[in-house]
């Protein structure tokens, strides 16, 4: 249990002011998540409500820090139960794949995202078996360390949460994919470095909220479909910022997008 403020931004979190433990409220849902006051707990809700999730959850911990010891929790969870990734670095040589194919919660790192390394490509897919659709993939808390393909599944939804993803921006591949969704699939306080283009939408109900997109070799983002962007940045990238021909919606305080042909601070072109 955390002796921290769970609201990453908390300034007691930085300083000598740290909370007492004694004086932190708790999460009456998870009983993990721990606040100095109810003001961050509300500022920290959009983020914690997809780790919300009852003591009462099946939990396979990975201890052993390798790409293998990951995919055997997530072979042994059932569809609901949580796979926790402890503090350290897994995999070294940037060739294998963890594949999540079923619904299940994978977390990282509590206090940082940056203290659970995974050097590797992940692919969240349904090839263990068709689901009702009931149920929801969450991956957050990790750095990823190569592309990440979301593709061809019914679940309720798919949600990256806290991921920071880095794939070399010379790179052949995107660094994130996503294709063949059925549900909603939102990208949530993501850092998505390089990539041959640094996300491809090839799916509907796709959200991108408070992500920052950079350093792509192409365009930042490439999409055939429609889709939502609210809060990111998109910028550095070799083309432009974001392509797409069916359009896009804005939302949000404001969304800085570098320039292009396709984007909103340029002219509209319905043509390839």
């Amino acid at each position: 249990m955390t002796s921290r403020c769970s609201y990453s931004k908390c300034s007691t979190n930085n300083n000598d002011q740290a909370a007492n433990t004694a004086n932190l409220l708790g999460c009456s849902r998870c009983k993990s998540a721990r606040y100095c006051s109810t003001a961050c707990q509300k500022k920290d809700w959009v983020f914690h409500k997809f780790k919300c999730v009852s003591p009462e959850v099946t939990r396979h911990e990975v201890h052993v820090c390798s790409i293998e010891a990951i995919q055997s929790a997530i072979l042994s969870a059932s569809p609901g139960d949580i796979v926790v990734i402890k503090e350290g670095a897994y995999g070294n040589d940037g060739q294998s794949t963890l594949f999540v194919n079923k619904p299940i919660y994978l977390w990282g790192g509590e206090e940082n995202r940056d203290n659970v390394v995974l050097d590797c490509n992940l692919v969240i897919d349904e090839s263990d078996g068709d689901h009702d659709g009931s149920k929801a993939v969450v991956v957050a808390d990790l750095f990823l360390d190569g592309t990440v393909t979301i593709s061809d599944n019914s679940y309720k939804s798919v949600t990256l949460c806290n991921i920071e993803l880095k794939c070399p921006n010379n790179a052949p591949r995107d660094a994130l994919k996503i294709s063949g969704c059925k549900g909603k699939c939102l990208i949530l306080g993501c850092d998505i470095y390089g990539g041959s283009d640094g996300v491809h939408i090839a799916s509907e109900q796709v959200y991108l909220k408070r992500t920052c997109i950079q350093y792509a070799q192409n365009r930042g983002i490439f999409s055939r479909r429609g889709f939502t962007i609210e809060d990111c940045e998109v910028s550095g990238c070799g083309g432009y910022g974001i392509k797409g021909s069916a359009g896009w919606t804005e939302k949000g305080r404001h969304n800085d997008i570098q320039p292009g042909p396709w984007s909103s601070d340029g002219p509209w072109s319905s043509g390839w």
